[in-house]
């Protein structure tokens, strides 16, 4: 529902602020330098966008949901100006 916190994650995201070597179990917060996500065509407001801790190479997004119409609504998102490519949707309730 808008205004749901809801946490995604991913890998392949790229760099991370502070640096955390490839193969290393993260052990601090961190961010990617250049992160936007969508849904619906709405921006996101992203709490955390960075490797997940206690994880090695598993990327942790912490959104909220934009005001959108209820249905499956395409999430779409961006690193360092750079679309991602996967066609994703995600289910919103009013």
């Amino acid at each position: 529902m808008p205004g749901d916190e809801i946490v995604l994650y991913g890998i392949g995201f790229g760099p991370v602020t502070p640096a955390i070597p490839a193969g290393q179990l993260v052990g601090e917060a961190n961010s990617l330098a250049d992160f936007q996500i969508s849904i619906g065509g709405v921006p996101c407001k992203v709490e955390y966008d960075g490797l997940a801790p206690n994880y090695t190479g598993l990327y942790q997004f912490n959104i909220t949901v934009p005001n959108v119409a209820a249905g499956n609504q395409p999430l779409t998102f961006n690193t360092d100006g750079v679309a991602g490519t996967q066609t994703l949707y995600i289910a919103v309730g009013n």
